[in-house]
């Protein structure tokens, strides 16, 4: 009684890591113990939305989905933080004239209406100044500038207050994944890393360069686009696809095809050969980015590529992405700097948690001061 209405009156101050995605919500919780993170909650809730489902609808049903799995799991917590991506929100990175951090504030909507495709008064503008450079003489500073759509980001936090949390802050995909790979990255790295969510819907894309996040872009190429492509090899809906390819991997090697054909795996073959196709699609996408990365006179090309989100698990995806690009391919492992990860925790969910993960290192202190 009396440790239950302590935490009412001095609530804990963890953050949950809300990723809404498109097939499920994604929860992590981390507490500080000793000055050192532990997993305190980590979920999983599919989501089984219709598509014809009106907006505020489906709203209405995630929001309880997330309060009814929090009663659930007993987990009792205050304050959340997800994030947006796709074509809600803008990233763009730009020189703009040196200026105090005053008259930058009275004056970001102007400096940044050029380089913003929406309307201006229709989004939510932040910025963030890199460091100071010059431009034939001129004094500038290198930006961040990120636009996101004001009905997006109150989508979010309407979801989030309707499960009887307290909205924090709704970041940005790639920045959240930023924020974990910052902890997650070998100390003193020098190199430039490609980071790869592939969720349902989009791909995010993010460049990180000694820790920060120098190319930022979502792909429409994602599980979805793997879903639609097997579906049309194997006649079947998406839905059927889908589970069928849980079960399949890439053919990559010949002892790979040697083995399907052994096995008169043609649903493996044909999978295989969708699930190619649309890789190399998604491969020369990436490698616009990464052209455009190394076209800014960078001092490191990429050295490794690390995948996350639910498509990650699609068999010998690394394989077959480190013979398109000649660079390692590895999955990441979103709580690998714990001590140990949850014995009951599914091997296939872990990639998906990258986004919520990066969402809940945020502290409270990021909105204090």
């Amino acid at each position: 009684m009396l440790s239950n209405l302590a935490k009412m009156m001095f609530p804990p101050k963890e953050v949950l890591g809300i990723d809404i995605g498109n097939c499920a919500v994604k929860i992590v919780c981390f507490a500080e113990e000793k000055k050192a993170l532990k997993l305190k909650d980590w979920g999983y809730i599919p989501l089984a939305i219709k598509a014809d489902t009106p907006p505020e609808e489906k709203k209405a049903i995630i929001s309880q989905e997330i309060k009814s799995y929090l009663k659930k799991k007993g987990i009792q917590a205050r304050y959340a933080a997800a994030s947006i991506s796709g074509n809600a929100v803008i990233v763009r990175y730009v020189k703009l004239p040196k200026l105090s951090k005053k008259e930058l504030a009275l004056t970001i909507n102007v400096e940044a209406e050029p380089f913003i495709p929406f309307d201006i008064k229709d989004v939510n503008l932040t910025y963030y100044i890199l460091n100071e450079t010059s431009d034939n003489g001129e004094p500038k500073m290198d930006t961040v500038l990120v636009a996101a759509k004001r009905d997006a980001v109150q989508d979010k936090i309407d979801i989030i207050t309707g499960a009887g949390l307290d909205p924090l802050i709704i970041d940005v995909d790639s920045f959240a994944l930023e924020t974990l790979y910052d902890l997650l990255a070998p100390k003193g790295e020098n190199n430039s890393v490609l980071l790869l969510n592939i969720g349902q819907k989009v791909t995010n894309l993010s460049i990180v360069s000694q820790g920060v996040t120098r190319v930022v872009r979502d792909i429409f190429i994602a599980g979805a686009t793997f879903d639609k492509a097997i579906a049309k090899v194997l006649k079947t809906d998406a839905a059927a696809a889908e589970t069928v390819k849980r079960g399949k991997a890439v053919i990559v090697s010949d002892e790979d095809k040697a083995a399907a054909i052994e096995a008169f795996d043609r649903d493996g073959i044909a999978v295989s050969k969708a699930a190619s196709g649309v890789l190399k699609d998604l491969y020369t996408e990436v490698s616009r980015s990464i052209d455009f990365y190394l076209s800014q006179g960078v001092d490191h090309s990429i050295s490794k590529i690390i995948l996350s989100g639910g498509m990650a698990n699609l068999g010998n995806i690394t394989k077959f992405l480190s013979a398109e690009f000649k660079v390692p391919v590895e999955i990441m492992n979103p709580l690998a700097f714990l001590p140990e990860t949850p014995k009951n925790m599914p091997k296939d969910v872990l990639p998906s948690l990258a986004v919520a993960s990066g969402l809940a290192l945020r502290k409270l202190k990021d909105w204090e001061e």
